[in-house]
C-alpha cells in the first residue's frame, strides 16, 4: 500500500482529504505543520506529499527546502494552497492546485495519476 503525507494546518480539510484517499486505497499520514511532517518523513516511506504553503511553525516552503537540503529526500509533491500565485520550485513539485478551485475527487484523481 502506498503512503501519502498530508501537510496542512486546516484540520477539517485534512480529515476529509484523508478519508477520501483512504477510501481510494492509500495509507495516509497527516501533519499540521512542516516540523511534524519532517519527522514523519524521516520515519516513514512516503510516496507522495500533499503540501499546504501557509502553516504555523514551519511553513510549506521551508518544509520543502529542508526536505531536499537536510534530509536529501526527493518525494513527489502536490502543492494544495489558497494562494492564487504559487510557483513550482523544481522537478519534485508535480502540481500546484488552488484549494477553492479543486474538489476532493479531483485531488484523488491527481494522486492516482502519479501513484498508479
Amino acid at each position: 500500500m502506498k503512503t501519502i503525507l498530508i501537510v496542512d494546518d486546516d484540520k477539517l480539510y485534512s480529515e476529509v482529504l484523508q478519508r477520501e484517499l483512504t477510501k481510494a486505497g492509500y495509507s495516509v499520514l497527516t501533519a499540521e505543520n512542516g516540523e511534524i511532517a519532517l519527522k514523519l518523513v524521516e520515519k516513514n516511506a512516503i510516496q507522495l506529499i500533499l503540501l499546504d504553503l501557509l502553516m504555523p511553525k514551519v511553513d510549506g516552503t521551508s518544509f520543502y527546502f529542508q526536505l531536499n537540503r537536510k534530509l536529501k529526500k526527493h518525494i513527489p509533491i502536490i502543492v494544495l494552497t489558497n494562494l492564487q500565485e504559487s510557483a513550482a520550485y523544481d522537478e519534485d513539485i508535480k502540481d500546484v492546485l488552488i484549494k477553492v478551485n479543486v474538489s476532493f475527487a479531483e485531488i484523488v484523481s491527481k494522486v492516482n495519476d502519479y501513484l498508479l
